[in-house]
């Protein structure tokens, strides 16, 4: 499993297919959120199936990749890199379900107190 500060390797972080419109759809249904980001450059690996999901976001807390990947447990595995892809946090080992991945993101990525919800 990649590790924070380790160059991150999609092979071995990848698992399960996910459908990466599906995704987007989670994503966007936020609203707001995702677009205070600043994401874009949206990427996926369709090597036998869609295994990865990256964009690049400009948020308060983060500048760089964020990668997702669907583990074997059906839940999403997030990885925040630089632009060169060292990781600098995760999730942990378990992963996020669906309902948390737009949260987990957003409070790593861009949220401050001063947000309202």
């Amino acid at each position: 499993m990649n590790q924070v500060n380790e160059k991150i390797d999609t092979k071995s972080a990848s698992c399960r297919e996910m459908d990466a419109s599906e995704l987007m759809d989670l994503l966007r249904s936020s609203g707001a959120i995702m677009m205070s980001w600043g994401s874009h450059n949206y990427t996926v690996d369709k090597m036998k199936g869609t295994k990865m999901f990256r964009m690049n976001v400009q948020g308060h807390h983060h500048k760089g990749h964020v990668y997702i990947f669907l583990n074997g447990l059906d839940l999403f595995d997030v990885y925040l890199t630089t632009f060169q892809g060292t990781i600098k946090d995760r999730t942990d080992e378990m992963g996020l379900y669906f309902d948390q991945l737009v949260d987990w993101i957003d409070e790593k990525v861009e949220r401050i107190p001063e947000y309202k919800r």
